[in-house]
């Protein structure tokens, strides 16, 4: 979709056109958008770079967080939307993650500022509500990541879902699945993770879950059998990269929003362990597995979006992880420490991929505490996930998960009654901190 034409426009606005003769970067203009829009190109096209601040393309992006400040005092139109849009998109791979909620939250102010969620009749009406919905998408969904509040209204939209041919695979339209998603999220958090839910009844919370876990299925079964969550994701069905990348998408945000509605789920009963179903906690583990087997279709590149290529499949580790180590006498506890050896295989590689900026090998001591913890327990003495009982059985005689320090299920659960707890694992802590000798900024204004 963005793939095939940003590499032609890189190809013909490279970076040397960046600069007017006199080297002083111009005002925001029709070509400032075409050479943001050059900028994801070069990450396309193999200028992109996992570290910040490095490569082509950073190169190019620092040009256009120098007019950012600019464009925010500008009157806001179109085209500014258009530009910081670009921006927000550059900025969901690794590198990008420093700025991004900053840049993201920006796009959704100036969108609403330019009356982009409202229905227009101007010769620029699709032009207008594409700019909005992909705007929408970006936000709904990397918010709930973080775990903040949406800039977004949705009760103040108006402007109509268009028909983007670039992001129809036959008879599967990408962009309407996006925004369904994003619409999921957005109700996902506001009924059940805002701080007006936490003032919901445990009857109420239940209820909620249950209604959003029906409309998740629903809208899962209009989606066609070939990119449908739940169902094997075969590559060599699809003609072209971009089908692969969007099914991927639709495979992670279901499996997102399942384990959020049964983490949750689980945290309400969690004083009443014989009112946890275990089905709740075979299918987190089941989603977890999912997400771990779809890593072999990911791209390790700088342009694979963020929550692709590591938001999603470190939270399945964790997962995986907490339910090894409590319930080691479970059937799947073996296969799930394959996976899990699987999946840390994958951040070495990741490792690897990013010249070492991402250490993602250190993941390895998680897999090789799960499989000498499994191999020290004893089977008979160890409660199974299945009996019904949620509760943790560790055998006599054994370390326990808290004497190795592996109790990742506080991360998975909070214990406070007045706490609130967050849609996704508190990992974005890891990534969100500044780097300390990183220029931003170009260094010539």
């Amino acid at each position: 979709m963005v793939k095939s034409r940003v590499e032609v426009l890189h190809r013909n606005l490279g970076p040397s056109s960046i600069w007017n003769q006199s080297g002083e970067v111009p005002r925001l203009s029709p070509d400032r958008t075409h050479h943001l829009i050059a900028t994801l190109g070069c990450e396309f096209d193999g200028g992109g770079s996992f570290a910040p601040g490095d490569g082509e393309a950073w190169s190019l992006f620092k040009v256009a967080l120098d007019l950012y400040p600019r464009v925010l005092l500008l009157n806001t139109d179109l085209l500014e939307v258009q530009a910081i849009t670009a921006m927000a998109v550059f900025c969901l791979n690794l590198s990008g993650t420093q700025i991004q909620g900053k840049i993201i939250s920006e796009a959704a102010r100036v969108a609403q500022r330019a009356f982009l969620n409202k229905a227009s009749t101007s010769s620029d009406a699709i032009i207008r509500s594409r700019a909005f919905w992909v705007v929408y998408y970006i936000e709904k969904t990397v918010t709930f990541h973080h775990g903040t509040t949406s800039f977004i209204v949705d009760c103040d939209i108006g402007s109509p879902i268009p028909i983007v041919q670039e992001a129809v695979f036959g008879d599967f339209d990408w962009f309407l699945t996006s925004v369904r998603f994003a619409r999921l999220y957005s109700r996902t958090f506001t009924d059940l993770f805002s701080i007006s839910a936490t003032n919901n009844s445990k009857t109420a919370y239940l209820a909620k879950i249950n209604q959003l876990e029906r409309l998740l299925e629903q809208q899962c079964r209009t989606i066609p059998p070939q990119f449908q969550p739940g169902t094997k994701l075969r590559p060599q069905t699809f003609s072209h990269p971009c089908e692969i990348a969007a099914a991927l998408r639709v495979h992670y945000h279901y499996h997102e929003l399942k384990i959020a509605l049964h983490r949750l789920k689980l945290h309400v009963t969690r004083d009443q362990s014989s009112s946890q179903s275990p089905s709740d906690m075979i299918d987190m583990m089941k989603s977890a597995r999912a997400v771990i087997d779809l890593t072999r279709v990911i791209y390790q590149e700088p342009s694979t979006p963020f929550f692709v290529m590591i938001f999603m499949p470190l939270t399945a580790l964790f997962i995986l992880f907490d339910l090894v180590i409590h319930y080691p006498a479970h059937p799947d506890a073996r296969s799930n420490i394959v996976l899990l050896e699987s999946v840390t295989g994958y951040f070495s590689a990741l490792e690897y991929a990013t010249s070492g900026y991402l250490p993602g090998s250190m993941l390895i001591q998680f897999a090789s505490i799960a499989r000498a913890f499994h191999s020290s327990s004893h089977p008979a003495q160890v409660e199974d996930i299945n009996n019904g009982n949620s509760g943790m059985g560790t055998t006599l005689g054994h370390p326990s998960p808290e004497t190795l320090n592996t109790d990742i299920l506080d991360c998975l659960t909070i214990r406070s009654p007045t706490s609130r707890l967050t849609p996704g694992l508190e990992i974005m802590d890891l990534f969100g901190g500044p780097l300390p000798g990183v220029d931003f900024f170009s260094a010539s204004n």
